[in-house]
């Protein structure tokens, strides 16, 4: 029983009740159901606990030694996982990350044997040697199971198996099956959300090499990207985080170069082509831009986006590149990857958990309206006060509750991060070369369009008072309907191009900076914070109601957007450029709305022209949901005549069937108040 409870306590089961609750309206319509019922008691009755005497490696060991490979004969890669057994863990293994898969192609299990054999004895050198052993264990049992099957092409793929314990890779259909094999060790490990880094960069060289030999095209390349991501996509169900599509799985195209230059090259249009042509969530991509982006490649990007799949996600190089070195990456900045969604990091020199938890900025707001003598606020300088002495007490609490968790050692990934070998160290443990992690943040633009409705409200035009107006509040403003009505209208909120908005907002957040500037993480860190996450219903169930209008219950803001009816999209570009993402404040930052099909197709150049506007304008990070209210209407009330309707959810797109409720009716009035309608 008592490892029962260590298993039910344990991050991945947590994970997994969220899974079965926020999805059990789907997966009770499928076969999923059956397949997560046997998931969940195959992981309660036989998840491998090991003796306190095991090391990692070692578990690791037993792990894939009992791994069920399944070869399907119907695919051109191998890609096997076991969803039915994983490492057993009482703390938190490092999620959300991606490792540098250069270094996966460009080494061997026998060469980096011969480093780790080198250092002098330690339970570091031990873990890694033991994990080099199950891997090559593992190719060997591959091997084995690739020789018994019919697949056409399985002496090439046992050689491409057989090399990875030797040498590096030497062709580019070799370099994508390497990196689906370590990719998939990454999920049977639980290191779930696991990115895939610069792929059209890690594949240049060899993709260059081939095709000056005649040996590939463009057309073989893109047929192999388009199997590579068919199979990234296959267990979809398996790999979802909290919603189905939710997988992490994030591929990074394109970016600027140290010499201000632009890099992009034929595989950056073929992830393109392939995603466009698939019409599949995941995996998804995310192309980095600058002002020196061709104008042929955005429209490359916008003919995707225009088919609703919701990618490539837009970075902006010139925004995001200046914040990475000011907080310390250096030149370094100019290789970021994301984590499973938008969150920057430096792959193969950072662990970087980027999204441990999130904040929600209008708790210390409803603490403090609970707490304090609303009498005695008289003016808004008093009551931003408190509010900042809330907040401020309320990320301190934040950080020392996220610097008690105990992180799992991760022998795997250690493998390919700088830093561990030199200081002998798992990167668990605080060795990488930078070991800084990140949180994001929900409830900035309900926090915002509270605080100046205040303002207005009761201070300035003194309409109410602060007790009375909190009194309604509390009472979830049932009433008085009146006053939600002015709450929610007033002309000035998050996302206008108003500079009252604008300083309030950076304000606030200024106040959560002044804190992250002076606190740590467990490993001597910095820790940064977004305002994107994927909370903005989960965390808002629970919050009471607000002064922007919002009741009880009902969804915070979706990243940086706005609630306000056909805002220009001109207008909260223009917006997001003029907020201060300096110092910690650059741990994802998404603009995100929504256009009609019918817009899009009849204004595509004028949208193309727009991105380009954009980014020189200066937002940071962008996404873009085409999608009609019409269209998401009629899913709804007849799903099965939508089964491949594609949307935007969080940062990942999903089948629009398979969300709940909530998200359902949230992206429909979203839709509808961006055509300037109503619910």
């Amino acid at each position: 029983m008592e490892n029962l409870k260590k298993l039910i306590l344990q991050k991945g089961s947590r994970r997994l009740v969220i899974f079965l609750i926020l999805n059990y309206r789907y997966l009770r319509k499928s076969k999923n159901l059956i397949k997560t019922f046997f998931f969940t008691i195959k992981a309660i009755f036989k998840f491998y606990i090991p003796s306190k005497r095991i090391t990692r490696g070692e578990q690791i060991q037993k792990l894939f030694k009992r791994i069920n490979i399944e070869i399907n004969e119907d695919e051109k890669f191998v890609y096997s996982i076991d969803e039915f057994k994983t490492l057993y863990r009482k703390g938190r293994i490092i999620d959300n990350t991606t490792i540098d898969y250069s270094k996966v192609l460009n080494t061997s299990i026998e060469k980096l044997k011969k480093e780790y054999k080198q250092l002098q004895e330690s339970e570091y050198k031990n873990n890694e040697i033991e994990t080099l052993n199950a891997i090559e264990e593992l190719i060997n049992r591959e091997i084995s199971a690739i020789e018994k099957s019919k697949k056409e092409n399985k002496e090439q793929i046992i050689n491409y198996f057989e090399r990875m314990k030797s040498v590096e890779v030497q062709s580019f259909e070799e370099a994508l099956q390497r990196i689906l094999f370590y990719h998939q060790m990454l999920w049977q490990t639980g290191h779930v959300l696991s990115g895939l880094g610069r792929l059209d960069k890690i594949l240049n060289d060899i993709y260059i090499k081939e095709k000056e030999e005649g040996k590939i095209n463009k057309k073989i390349a893109k047929e192999n990207i388009k199997e590579f991501m068919k199979i990234l996509h296959n267990k979809c169900w398996y790999k979802s985080n909290v919603l189905i599509g939710d997988t992490g799985q994030i591929i990074i195209l394109g970016g600027k170069e140290k010499d201000g230059s632009y890099f992009f090259n034929d595989l950056t249009y073929l992830f393109i082509e392939a995603t466009q042509e698939l019409q599949i969530p995941e995996p998804k991509v995310l192309l980095r831009v600058t002002k020196e982006t061709p104008r042929e490649l955005i429209e490359k990007a916008v003919q995707c986006i225009k088919t609703g799949v919701g990618s490539p996600l837009i970075s902006n190089d010139d925004v995001v590149i200046p914040k990475l070195k000011e907080f310390g990456y250096g030149e370094d900045s100019y290789n970021y990857v994301t984590s499973a969604c938008w969150e920057p990091l430096i792959p193969g020199k950072s662990i970087a958990p980027n999204n441990i938890d999130s904040l929600v900025f209008i708790e210390p707001l409803n603490k403090m309206l609970e707490n304090e003598d609303l009498n005695q606020i008289k003016d808004i300088d008093i009551f931003l006060e408190k509010y900042k002495e809330y907040l401020q007490n309320y990320i301190k609490n934040f950080i020392k509750d996220i610097n008690e968790i105990e992180w799992e050692l991760a022998p795997l990934i250690s493998l390919f991060v700088d830093g561990t070998k030199e200081n002998m160290k798992d990167v668990s443990l605080g060795s990488a070369v930078y070991h800084n992690c990140g949180l994001t943040t929900v409830s900035l633009s309900n926090t915002v369009n509270s605080i100046y409705n205040i303002k207005k409200l009761v201070f300035e035009e003194k309409k109410y008072t602060l007790l009375e107006l909190n009194r309604l509040r509390k009472e979830n403003f049932e009433t008085n309907e009146n006053v939600l009505k002015e709450l929610k209208e007033q002309e000035n909120r998050f996302g206008v191009n108003n500079k009252e908005i604008i300083e309030l907002t950076n304000q606030i957040t200024e106040y959560a900076n002044e804190v992250l500037e002076k606190e740590k993480n467990v490993w001597g860190g910095k820790i940064k914070i977004g305002f994107s996450a994927p909370t903005y219903i989960i965390k808002s169930q629970n919050c009471e109601a607000s002064f922007d209008g919002r009741k009880k219950g009902e969804p915070f803001g979706v990243h940086i957007s706005s609630d306000k009816e056909n805002l220009p999209y001109t207008e909260l570009i223009e917006f997001s450029a003029n907020l201060d993402y300096s110092g910690h404040r650059f741990n994802g930052n998404v603009v995100d709305f929504m256009i009609s099909p019918n817009f899009m197709e009849d204004n595509f150049d004028k949208i193309v022209d727009f991105f380009i506007t954009s980014i020189k304008i200066g937002f940071f990070q962008m996404q873009v949901n085409v999608v009609s209210s019409e269209t998401l209407i009629k899913a709804k009330k007849n799903p099965q005549d939508y089964p491949n309707l594609i949307v935007r959810v969080w940062g990942f797109s999903a089948y629009f069937n398979e969300l709940p409720e909530e998200y359902k009716d949230l992206l429909i009035e979203r839709a509808l108040k961006s055509e300037g309608k109503s619910y």
